[in-house]
């Protein structure tokens, strides 16, 4: 196991955005599914769940973020060395989402700004690159992370349909030399089981046909085109409960940290169900787990920063530096983990964003 310090650094602040419409996921489920809603509330947790207007970006919804994080924070353009932005639902394939970021800004042009493709263990690799990024430059980083799963989600898929959401968010990372406290990281990839995630249709290798915006019938079931996200919902949780539980668990070992001396786990939301006994298995208190996804949805890997914007105000220590164990897991198959800090002074903010031009609602039912 690889693990990556870094040391100088801290979050000034992390601000979040749930999209326009708030999905009752019992009313929708029961007018889909009948008597099965209940059982499937139960086995995930999630009673509502966000999605975006159609034509409403994740671009878009993380500059509402930026926007309300710098002016709050107080910080000027030129006070921006760099924007990384992760996110597997960009704008557009071409230009990459974190140029439209600096310009709509106004940032100087000769800032470092790119995007990391990543789906739900993005947020502690960009926590990461951006840190570093930081570290280097000796300014501050602008970290966003958010997805609009929803225009890849069919409306008919049992294992995608109840748990997926959409959210955008802001941090801000800046070298700070009076940081002792390290920051670790470290990654876990298994490509032999990227068919479990995925978007069959759309890329380079498999080009979008006629038949890819067609619903096919599965099973159990559902319908999805080639162009929705699939999910093994059953393969997902096992990987979680036997690999990243494990993994996870050496990590703590090998930075001779515990569930004693970190102050709060803050784990990607996949589902209620299924972080609830990873932090069983981590020996973390559900007390000291921060949860969200229960009352926004599975954002990807956004959930951890609407996570942090939600309860940080109410759940960190005022008198010290709080240390939280962060950990994304899913498509790849892909895994991350970081022990980093938050600072009570920080600025954090969850809010949903309304939009500026009327759009039309997705037809979920």
């Amino acid at each position: 196991m690889q693990i990556f310090e870094i040391r100088g650094v801290k979050i000034e602040g992390v601000c979040a955005c749930v999209p326009e419409q708030k999905i009752d996921n019992g009313e929708m489920l029961k007018k889909m599914y009948g008597g099965e809603a209940a059982k499937i509330i139960s086995s995930t947790g999630i009673h509502y769940r966000y999605m975006a207007n159609k034509g409403t970006s994740c671009g878009e919804l993380c500059l509402a973020c930026a926007k309300e994080l710098l002016k709050e924070a107080d910080v000027g353009k030129e006070e921006i060395g760099g924007i990384v932005f992760v996110t597997f639902t960009p704008d557009r394939l071409l230009p990459f989402n974190a140029a439209a970021i600096q310009n709509e800004l106004g940032l100087e042009t000769g800032i470092p700004s790119f995007d990391i493709n990543l789906a739900c263990s993005g947020y502690a690799y960009g926590i990461y690159v951006a840190s570093s990024l930081a570290k280097a430059c000796g300014k501050k980083v602008l970290l966003l992370d958010g997805d609009v799963q929803g225009a890849y989600l069919s409306q008919y898929d049992k294992a995608t349909l109840p748990v997926l959401a959409d959210a955008g968010s802001a941090t801000l990372i800046a070298a700070d030399e009076e940081s002792k406290n390290p920051w670790r990281f470290t990654f876990y990839t298994d490509g032999s089981r990227n068919d479990m995630l995925k978007i069959p249709a759309g890329g380079s290798a498999s080009p979008v046909t006629e038949e890819d915006l067609k619903y096919r019938e599965f099973e159990d079931g559902s319908k999805r085109r080639g162009v929705d996200i699939y999910m093994d919902g059953f393969g997902i949780y096992s990987f979680v409960a036997q690999t990243v539980s494990k993994w996870l668990t050496g990590f703590l070992k090998e930075a001779d940290e515990s569930s004693e001396s970190v102050d709060f786990f803050i784990p990607h939301q996949a589902n209620m169900y299924m972080i609830r006994q990873l932090a069983r298995k981590l020996k973390f208190p559900w007390e000291r787990t921060w949860r969200s996804g229960d009352e926004v949805g599975n954002s990807g890997s956004a959930t951890i920063p609407v996570t942090i914007a939600k309860n940080a105000h109410s759940m960190l220590d005022t008198e010290k530096e709080n240390t939280v164990f962060i950990s994304g897991f899913g498509a790849g198959l892909s895994a991350s983990a970081g022990i980093i800090t938050l600072s009570p002074k920080g600025y954090y903010k969850l809010f949903q964003y309304t939009g500026e031009k009327e759009r039309e609602e997705w037809n979920i039912f």
